[in-house]
C-alpha cells in the first residue's frame, strides 16, 4: 500500500515538472513582448534551410491592437534583403499566433521568453500537407547573450535537432536597417 501511494506521489510530481515549462507561456503577456527582436540564430534540420554562410541578422517589430498582430520583419533569403509586413490573430494558446495563407500558413509559437532580453519562437509552415518548421532565437539587442544561446541550444536539442543544425547569424545590419 505505501509502495503504490508513493509510485502515485512520484508520477504526481513527474507530470507537475513536466508541465511546469509549459506553465511560464501560460501567463504569456503581449504588452510586454511587444517591440522590436533581433534574430539571430535559427535551427532547422530541413534540407532547404541548410544554413548558407554569413546569413545577416534579421529582426521583427511586433505591434498588438487587440486580437490583431502586427509583424513588420526584415530577413536575409539566399543573400537579399526581405521586408514582410502582415497580420496575425491570436492562436489557441497564449503566445501562439497564426498567419494568414498567403504568408505561407505559418504558426508561430513563443517557445520560451524573458520579455526583456530573449524570445525563442517555433515557426511552423504548412505547405503541400507537410508541416516543416524551424526554430529561431531574437534578443532585444545585438550583443552577445550567452544564457539566452544555452537557452537556445538546450531547445533546439529538446526539439530533436543537433548543434550541427544551429546556426548563429552575421552581425551585419544591412537587413536590420530597413526595418527602421
Amino acid at each position: 500500500m505505501r509502495g503504490n501511494l508513493l509510485t502515485v506521489l512520484l508520477g504526481l510530481l513527474v507530470v507537475l515538472a513536466a508541465g511546469k515549462e509549459d506553465l511560464g507561456l501560460q501567463n504569456f503577456n503581449l504588452t510586454q513582448f511587444s517591440g522590436t527582436w533581433y534574430e539571430i540564430a535559427l535551427a532547422s534540420n530541413l534540407e532547404h534551410q541548410s544554413p548558407s554562410p554569413g546569413r545577416k541578422v534579421g529582426a521583427v517589430r511586433v505591434e498588438h491592437d487587440g486580437a490583431q498582430l502586427s509583424l513588420t520583419s526584415v530577413s536575409d533569403h539566399m543573400n537579399l534583403c526581405v521586408k514582410e509586413k502582415n497580420q496575425a490573430v491570436k492562436g489557441d494558446a497564449p503566445g501562439k499566433f497564426k498567419l494568414p495563407s498567403d504568408s505561407g500558413g505559418k504558426e508561430v509559437i513563443v517557445v520560451a521568453t524573458d520579455y526583456k532580453t530573449y524570445a525563442i519562437m517555433n515557426i511552423a509552415r504548412h505547405r503541400g500537407g507537410k508541416p516543416s518548421g524551424e526554430l529561431k532565437l531574437f534578443t532585444r539587442t545585438l550583443d552577445h547573450n550567452e544564457k539566452a544561446t544555452e537557452k537556445f541550444m538546450e531547445k533546439a536539442v529538446e526539439q530533436g535537432l543537433s548543434v550541427s543544425d544551429v546556426q548563429l547569424l552575421t552581425k551585419d545590419l544591412t537587413c536590420v536597417n530597413l526595418l527602421f
